[in-house]
């Protein structure tokens, strides 16, 4: 085994544990934020049906910590040559092009005069830009693995 694929196996572990944390911390994040923003959720929401759109709230979002999980796992599964199917690519590439536009509007929302503070929108697209960078890299890693695994130069 020569160096690069064993820099590539070490990048998929370790930024597969990035990933999967970075899902669990996106979880806690928009948790405390629903938390602590209640009161401007509450002014927007009906009464009425302000449980079945938090059940809806946390529903999405324990789907997409579950996925980003999923992604990360299966990419230090890769790392550790245990998981062959392709499909955590697949689904990391659809979180970071939904986390790119989502970070594009935090982006937008700066020079918009969004009235959230500008401190907590900038410490957002700081947190994201560092996800989309983790998962950037663990794709291309992956992808570069799975060519060298199957016999192509990467």
């Amino acid at each position: 085994m020569d160096a690069n694929t064993r820099r590539l196996e070490m990048n998929l572990v370790t930024l597969g544990t990035g990933v999967a944390l970075l899902g669990l911390w996106t979880f806690i994040r928009i948790s405390l934020m629903l938390f602590v923003f209640n009161d401007e959720i509450n002014a927007i929401i009906d009464p009425q049906y302000k449980v079945a759109t938090y059940i809806l709230i946390f529903a999405v979002l324990t789907f997409i910590c579950i996925c980003q999980c999923y992604v990360g796992l299966t990419a230090r599964g890769q790392g550790k040559g245990k998981h062959k199917t392709p499909l955590y690519l697949i689904l990391a590439g659809i979180g970071v092009t939904l986390d790119i536009i989502l970070t594009g509007t935090d982006i937008i929302s700066i020079f918009t005069g969004s009235d959230h503070g500008i401190v907590r929108i900038l410490t957002s697209v700081v947190i994201e830009a560092t996800s989309i960078g983790c998962t950037l890299v663990m794709m291309i890693s992956g992808i570069r693995l799975r060519k060298i695994r199957k016999g192509g130069a990467a």
